[in-house]
């Protein structure tokens, strides 16, 4: 499901969980395992009690079908904190230790204000699961406390709502506030240059890739393509697809096998393929895109009509050699990152891949048709396209899919590889 940009909303419930709750690490618009689930607005981790806590606000709610029956609402509501609270237990929090709650700092819309207070009673007589509802009375009542601990802090925490307190108290000199106005929280999750058209991607890929803000001394996988060239070498295909073929054929570079592996059965060797290579093969792929869709449509082609490039960034260590190590430390806690964790990058050579990986991802689609969602617990960067059409009734979007550990890092590495690709 597509999920909103963080709001001040959000940023005032980020604000209270770490103020108040004494949560270490807060993240926002987090993805459930299931696709079908709305986004979780605010999620804030205490590690040193081991309490999570998960905050919805209810207007996302007002999506679900108004034809839904009213004893439907209430049962998607009470499934949907059910496989929260299991996420949160998933992650070796005690179930009593998982937090649910909706704040609502307004009135929802009736058949959510009806729905509510039944899902809280079914959760608590089926489930044993509390399910606070902060009404706006307590929420006026929390904010005076979190003003209050916030203008006598010393640490600067960087959430938006923060920030705009201690500026107005004196507590932040302006050169470095951080922005506060709507358009500006969304430019945190928007790619800082645009493209005028579907024709420019290729290149974009290319550059994008060689910058040397990507780890690309390596070369890249692309699942999609190794996909594409099994099944065009198998499967009978259109005519107009034949260069896209050729063109897959010369490219990439198989991985070797493992020293263990069984003769009898080779193992599925993924390529490694080349900034160049993506590029020349991303561009054969949009121009044939129609005969592409004509096979998919005909169930031909089981894939989606999207092209997923995985790359890295550099570690963070790795990164320090160009970029202060201050300013990186400064973006990761602003976008809410968590510093035993930074600290724990910063000083081990080999650390952890998993928050360095993202995809590159060319998706083609109808005009209001169904996009393909984040990865779990993942963000989504897009890069507007003035005019996305790249066939007859289909477009095209360039999305950046990313894990939130370290968002201000990645973020920080986005705008410098944007300002690269404008010199």
């Amino acid at each position: 499901m597509a999920r909103a940009t963080p709001t001040m909303e959000m940023f005032v419930v980020g604000a209270y969980l770490q103020l108040t709750e004494g949560c270490e690490n807060v993240n926002y618009n987090s993805e459930l395992p299931n696709p079908k689930e709305y986004w979780i607005d605010v999620v804030g981790r205490n590690e040193a009690s081991q309490c999570i806590y998960y905050v919805d606000f209810p207007d996302k709610f007002d999506w679900y079908p108004p034809e839904m029956r009213p004893d439907t609402l209430v049962r998607k509501l009470a499934k949907r904190y059910v496989e929260i609270t299991k996420e949160g237990s998933d992650l070796d929090y005690a179930p009593d230790h998982v937090h649910c709650q909706v704040w609502l700092p307004r009135p929802p819309a009736p058949r959510i204000a009806e729905a509510l207070p039944k899902a809280v009673q079914r959760l608590k007589e089926q489930h044993g699961i509390t399910l606070e509802v902060i009404e706006a009375a307590e929420i006026a009542r929390r904010i005076p406390a979190v003003v209050e601990r916030a203008v006598k802090t010393n640490f600067d925490y960087d959430n938006l709502f923060l920030r705009a307190l201690l500026l107005a108290n004196g507590r932040l000199g302006y050169q470095v506030g951080a922005p506060i106005s709507q358009d500006q929280i969304e430019a945190m999750y928007r790619f800082p240059r645009a493209l005028r058209s579907a024709a420019d991607i290729p290149a974009f890929v290319y550059h994008f890739l060689q910058s040397p803000e990507i780890v690309n001394w390596l070369a890249f996988y692309a699942p999609t393509f190794d996909d594409l060239a099994t099944w065009m070498g198998d499967t009978q295909h259109s005519d107009d697809l034949d260069p896209l073929e050729r063109a897959l054929e010369n490219a990439g570079q198989q991985d070797e096998p493992p020293d263990d592996y069984d003769a009898d059965e080779p193992p599925y060797r993924s390529r490694r393929y080349t900034a160049d290579e993506l590029a020349e093969v991303t561009g054969l792929y949009l121009t044939h895109i129609e005969a592409l869709r004509a096979e998919a449509a005909s169930h031909r082609w089981y894939g989606p009509l999207q092209i997923e490039i995985d790359f890295m960034l550099p570690y963070l260590w790795r990164a320090c050699e160009d970029i202060d190590p201050s300013q990186i430390e400064r973006e990761i806690l602003r976008y809410g990152g968590s510093r035993d964790e930074m600290q724990a990058h910063f000083a081990n050579q080999y650390p952890e891949k998993r928050p360095y990986r993202a995809i590159l991802r060319v998706e083609c689609f109808e005009p209001g048709g169904k996009r393909a969602p984040s990865y779990p617990s993942g963000k989504s960067m897009e890069i507007p396209i003035a005019d996305p059409a790249v066939a007859d009734g289909l477009l095209v979007a360039l999305t950046i899919n990313y894990v939130d550990d370290f968002t201000g890092y990645f973020v920080l590495m986005m705008r410098r590889l944007a300002a690269h690709l404008g010199s």
